[in-house]
């Protein structure tokens, strides 16, 4: 007798039955993406099991949660191996049993991997934390203290597709007016910029010449408008600094024709 069909028909524990339901002798052969297992039966007895290097009962195992794949019964294939000897229904018992407690215990390893990897998260954050100078406390309050910034105008910013933010700090290191952006945004380039404001407020000559700073995500060009007034660009970290050097100069015109009332302060 030979059968075959999908294992998506059958589950695999009625599949393994069938052969010893039915009293037959043979080979049933289950495939599975490259994975091909093999079980023996003589007169409906399941003798032997292979998949790979993997024999016996632990094979089942192994095969016991497939859902997909193929099924073939060859009903002239025999073998003089014997690596089960306990009968079909206590071996699948144990098969089972065995597969909920790896299951069990692969949960509970990968349960124990996320809490230490969040106790691990949570003690750099917290050594970050007491590692922060007094000047970035200080900073960080100073920015959070300030009044609301003006906005730039947008025509301004529309005349470059390249920079991604723009800014005029005062001689004291304060934002005195910015281009609008996305909440996202501002964060990833607050940290920078809190030191650019204390690089700007700190600079011991005015108008600060161009300075170009590279971060691993932004590069940042900063040019002194007055004494009293620097500008802050920001564009992405694969501009070539010709183009930004290009791209400030544009924006300087663009801001001094803009009639902004902070340039005449």
């Amino acid at each position: 007798m030979a059968f075959n069909g999908n294992l998506s028909e059958f589950g695999v524990v009625a599949l393994l039955q069938l052969p010893s339901t039915n009293h037959l002798s043979g080979k049933l052969i289950l495939e599975q993406a490259g994975n091909t297992a093999e079980f023996y039966y003589n007169k409906g007895k399941l003798v032997h099991a292979t998949l790979g290097a993997i024999t016996g009962k632990q094979a089942l195992v192994e095969v016991i949660d497939w859902v997909d794949g193929d099924f073939e019964f060859d009903s002239s294939s025999s073998t003089k191996e014997i690596s089960i000897k306990k009968d079909l229904q206590n071996t699948l018992m144990w098969a089972l049993k065995e597969r909920d407690e790896r299951k069990k215990l692969k949960d509970e390893e990968e349960q124990a991997v996320r809490e230490l990897a969040a106790k691990e998260r949570a003690a750099g954050e917290l050594a970050a934390a007491e590692l922060a100078s007094p000047a970035q406390a200080a900073a960080d309050k100073l920015v959070s203290n300030l009044p609301e910034p003006a906005m730039l105008p947008q025509s301004i910013m529309s005349n470059s597709s390249t920079i991604r933010m723009a800014y005029l700090i005062n001689s004291k290191g304060q934002i005195v007016a910015k281009a609008d952006a996305e909440a996202g945004f501002l964060e990833k380039i607050k940290p920078i910029l809190i030191a650019v404001m204390s690089f700007i407020r700190d600079y011991p000559e005015r108008p600060i010449g161009k300075t170009f700073i590279e971060d691993s995500l932004y590069t940042l060009a900063i040019s002194g408008l007055s004494e009293k007034l620097t500008i802050v660009i920001v564009v992405p970290h694969s501009t070539r600094l010709g183009v930004l050097n290009i791209e400030l100069g544009k924006f300087v015109k663009a801001l001094q024709a803009s009639g902004l009332e902070l340039l005449n302060e």
